[in-house]
């Protein structure tokens, strides 16, 4: 199996994963619901987790079990051995990590270090799972300056609390 670095995210459905502070309250009660939106199967196939410094912060107790990178401007370290933080260009820093088994790559977010994924090519898969709530405001999922992809869509699932999933490949 080929490792692929997806892209596995939720966002509002006027295109936010943040509120402008950062805030993610709007997303809670979707994930103390009993239904999982395919999370956990998706979450097996993960051998690697690779976030943005912010939101490792927001929830570094969920990625225990995997091999993390955060990516972070300022020097970090972690007592936990599975928690790596590197800086720089994403393309070098992919390139030189070694993701082990034949599992694949979770790009986590936030939007920033999606940018930069988007910019150097290296998002094979897209699952974006759309939240029925209009934020107005707030940050967005993909960058004004983001270069122009076309995408295949393999896949749309609806759930039963409105959510929508959506999933793409390059």
């Amino acid at each position: 199996m080929d490792k692929n670095i997806i892209l596995y995210i939720a966002m509002s459905l006027d295109g936010f994963i943040a509120k402008e502070d950062g805030s993610i309250d709007w997303l809670i009660k979707y994930e103390k619901m009993e239904e999982d939106f395919g999370f956990k199967t998706f979450y097996n196939k993960i051998g690697t987790v690779l976030v943005g410094s912010i939101t490792y912060r927001q929830y570094k107790d969920a990625y225990r079990e995997k091999n993390v990178y955060v990516f972070s401007r300022t020097k970090s370290k972690s007592s936990a051995e599975n928690i790596h933080f590197v800086s720089g260009d994403v393309k070098d820093i992919v390139s030189n990590l070694n993701f082990g088994a034949n599992k694949n790559i979770w790009l986590v977010g936030g939007a920033t270090l999606v940018y930069q994924f988007l910019i150097a090519d290296l998002i094979d898969e897209y699952i974006i799972t759309i939240i029925p709530i209009l934020l107005g405001k707030g940050i967005s999922l993909f960058q004004a300056q983001s270069a122009e992809k076309n995408l295949k869509l393999i896949d749309v699932k609806r759930y039963v609390s409105d959510l929508v999933q959506l999933h793409y490949v390059k």
